[in-house]
């Protein structure tokens, strides 16, 4: 039996969550950006509000005009004046002179670099999307349009490595401006300066050599090869790799992968593909919650008191899950902590869905009439659509995401993916745009794990390579 819930207290709004609710009440104080901004283009913007206390409440914005957009975001909230003005004139000691300016021009420098980033599928920073972004005035034609010029000299986007990202991270920035800007249209300087101290300076200049020379030669070679000598590899590469009797080396197979996709932006619409890219952010870039933060969608009805063991006990399942075996002593010691709640159920369907679909089937009828609303039921009831013929599209999941009362954990928004694309790959007529956009998504997606990202690439590189031999297999057709 489901218990009943404790009497809810009044308690005090958060400091993220008074940014996003109250802020804007706040009249704004002052705003600072540092001098040398326009020959920069990397902005260094404060924007304070004042409380009636005297006290205020400050974002900082750290932007790249030249390519990235918001790089960074944080705050300091409800702090002494004195406290603020300290930290803005210590900047002088680490050559970071500000000057103070207009609100509407740190307005317009944040909005130009988030819309120019975002034709290149770069993601703001995830605290500047879910906290400080609430912070500033709303982007309407109330506050005046200012021209801010972004990218390089010539508007391309100019990507400078100034330390601030791993080598990892310059491979993938590099990666995709040669899949969303073209190559040849885009620009960039690579340095070994402002290395972190921290870093393993070996490491980090083989790294950083690998890039260099290596990484950035493939990458070259294969944009200059035509579509035929890219496809007549490519189905070598695949033959050699579904050869049970040959064992392809990992530098084949990251060829064949690698080609793959080159053709795949070849044969894609980028106009198309970067409406897609917009279109899936605005679908899934949402804050996630911790478990532990109640109310939470992944665990309705479940109270205070019993999250702590009900979060063991849900990881416990899904760890055996997840290994083969059979979850049920977890799942019915969580039924005996918490009742009869929807997470209870999921587990188990999340089991049968992986080992017996028609015990799935009749066990899921049961729970979506118990708890209709619940999130992951309803991801479910699309995907059981889906499997018995009903043609369905991202919109149908959109509206449900859109409509969703609490927030949704990390799990959550990973079972969204990876039934998302099960979706999105499996409707009647898949194009290359949307397999490529929901692609760059992930590959921005700090959040997600790396077992489910290597999940989602998997089914991505199997659907292309699907999708490429039947493109050239309709072009020959047609000859």
């Amino acid at each position: 039996m489901k218990k009943n819930k404790p009497a809810q207290k009044q308690q005090l709004l958060s400091p993220e969550n008074y940014i996003r609710q109250k802020s804007r009440n706040l009249p704004i104080d002052r705003c600072y950006i540092n001098r040398d901004w326009k020959k920069a283009q990397i902005c260094n913007i404060i924007v304070i509000r004042k409380h009636a206390s005297g006290n205020v409440t400050s974002c900082n914005y750290l932007v790249d005009l030249a390519c990235l957009g918001i790089k960074d975001s944080g705050y300091k909230f409800n702090r002494p004046a004195d406290e603020t003005d300290n930290m803005i004139n210590a900047g002088k000691d680490d050559g970071l002179e500000f000057k103070e300016v207009p609100y509407e021009l740190v307005h317009n420098i944040i909005h130009s670099a988030l819309e120019y980033a975002e034709d290149y599928g770069f993601k703001p920073h995830k605290d500047f999307t879910s906290i400080t972004s609430y912070f500033l005035e709303e982007d309407t034609d109330d506050i005046p349009l200012q021209h801010i010029a972004c990218g390089g000299n010539d508007g391309n986007p100019l990507y400078v490595n100034t330390g601030f990202e791993s080598p990892a991270r310059v491979k993938q920035i590099l990666a995709q401006l040669d899949q969303t800007a073209g190559n040849g249209n885009y620009h960039y300087i690579l340095h070994l300066n402002d290395m972190d101290e921290d870093e393993d300076e070996d490491e980090f200049e083989e790294s950083y050599a690998e890039l260099d020379t290596d990484g950035k030669a493939f990458l070259e070679e294969i944009n200059s090869l035509t579509i035929e000598e890219k496809k007549k590899q490519y189905f070598e590469l695949v033959s050699k790799n579904n050869n049970p009797r040959y064992n392809s080396s990992e530098t084949e197979v990251h060829r064949m992968l690698f080609i793959g996709r080159s053709i795949a932006y070849e044969l894609a619409d980028i106009a198309d593909m970067k409406n897609h890219l917009k279109r899936f952010w605005r679908i899934f870039d949402f804050e996630t919650a911790d478990y532990e933060e109640l109310p939470n969608s992944l665990f309705t009805d479940i109270h205070d008191s019993e999250v702590e063991t009900a979060t063991d006990l849900f990881f416990e399942a899904i760890d055996k899950i997840y290994s083969g075996k059979n979850p049920q002593k977890a799942i019915a010691e969580l039924y005996k902590q918490t009742g009869d709640v929807p997470v209870v159920d999921f587990l188990g369907l999340y089991y049968w869905h992986k080992n017996d679909k028609k015990k799935f089937r009749r066990k899921f009828e049961e729970s979506y009439r118990k708890f209709p609303d619940y999130l992951l039921f309803k991801i479910y009831e699309l995907v059981s659509l889906h499997e018995n013929g009903k043609p369905l599209d991202l919109e149908v999941i959109e509206h449900i995401i859109l409509n969703e009362k609490k927030p949704i954990t990390v799990f959550e928004l990973e079972f969204l993916l990876i039934n998302s694309l099960f979706i999105l790959i499996n409707i009647n007529t898949p194009d290359f745009a949307r397999i490529i956009a929901f692609e760059n998504m992930i590959m921005n997606m700090d959040e997600i794990s790396e077992d489910i990202y290597l999940q989602l690439t998997s089914m991505i590189h199997s659907k292309l390579m699907s999708m490429i031999f039947t493109h050239f297999d309709d072009l020959g057709k047609s000859k």
